[in-house]
């Protein structure tokens, strides 16, 4: 029988519920991780330092206490997670992800599931208040996203545990998504937030997307546009926030029992997403495209040492040379035997 093992079927009824994308992420994960024959093990045997890619994209939500953070993120997974409510109901970070079965996880643990995050561990005090969520949803494109609640952010005699501005500066940095969600009710103008969103845009403007959220209790459209219009101009104050075309569309959880005129663009957020989605797809498989380019041309720089030294020898040489190391090698095998009696 031939020594060679039999590739594993997927499970067919597994296969039929993941998406095209969520298996070509999967697959090329495994391409990287696999103990045997993975990239990044090919790879550290030539001296080259190989990242797994992400299974998924990272969404991180912030802004004000009591900004519909935590409200957004169970009604996109469908499933009561994040507590919610006036109070500063999330005082750390929380991974919001999918899994197998439900559990929760603290510190240590999350960043098994997640090493991409373990230079938090240079923030003193961030992983006391670090956990994970892992939700069995299937809901909209929840497979491929986590979620980062971050600290509801207020302004004052506030003392955080730790440094949050940089820890959410930090996060917002290896994120793919950077929700900021401004309450027309409560602080919409807090200056912590302010100063964390201008910092990200001088870092990854590109990510950065504004909405404001709890759109339907702002009263008459007036009223809505008239916040709205402070927020722009107090974002259009800073800097690096001064620029054309600024977009902030108005989103908030649509209830059946309690309608709304209000114009609710919560729907224009999961296609931001699935669009994060498809790109992320595409720089994962150009990402693998380099790295294999990166090994074969190790691989082929360190064959092009050894046939120079070769080239080095005269051909009477080469012959010789293949003579003794012939002998040599059948003379290992030799003792090899004799002693394994």
């Amino acid at each position: 029988m031939s020594g060679r093992k039999p590739r594993s079927v997927a499970n067919p009824l597994e296969s039929a519920i993941t998406t095209p994308s969520e298996r070509i992420l999967k697959e090329c994960h495994s391409l990287y991780v696999d103990s045997e024959n993975g990239l990044v093990k090919i790879a550290s045997s030539l001296g080259v330092r190989l990242l797994p890619p992400r299974k998924k994209i990272i969404v991180m939500i912030m802004g004000n206490h009591s900004a519909g953070k935590s409200s957004f993120i169970n009604w996109y997974v469908e499933e009561h997670i994040q507590k919610t409510g006036v109070a500063i109901e999330t005082q750390g970070f929380t991974f919001i992800t999918s899994g197998r079965k439900r559990e929760s996880l603290t510190g240590n643990a999350t960043l098994h599931l997640y090493p991409h995050f373990r230079p938090l561990l240079e923030f003193k005090g961030v992983m006391d208040y670090l956990s994970a969520e892992i939700s069995t949803s299937k809901q909209k494109k929840f497979s491929l996203v986590t979620f980062v609640d971050t600290p509801g952010l207020v302004d004052g005699d506030m003392i955080y545990p730790f440094d949050v501005n940089s820890a959410i500066t930090w996060f917002g940095e290896q994120a793919d998504l950077v929700f900021v969600f401004f309450d027309p009710m409560g602080q919409a103008l807090c200056k912590r937030t302010l100063n964390i969103v201008e910092k990200l845009s001088e870092k990854c403007g590109d990510k950065l997307l504004f909405y404001l959220s709890k759109a339907d209790e702002a009263g008459k459209e007036t009223d809505r546009q008239r916040v709205m219009m402070q927020i722009v101009q107090e974002l259009c104050r800073r800097p690096g926030l001064n620029k054309c075309g600024f977009e902030m569309p108005t989103i908030y959880i649509p209830n059946p029992q309690k309608p709304s005129r209000c114009v609710n663009q919560i729907d224009g957020v999961c296609q931001t997403i699935e669009k994060t989605i498809n790109q992320a797809v595409q720089k994962t498989l150009d990402q693998l495209e380099k790295d294999c380019d990166l090994i074969c041309s190790t691989i082929s720089n360190k064959l092009g040492i050894v046939a120079f030294l070769w080239d080095c020898i005269p051909e009477d040489g080469q012959v010789v040379f293949v003579i003794i190391f012939g002998a040599v090698c059948y003379l290992l095998l030799f003792l090899a035997k004799y002693f394994a009696r």
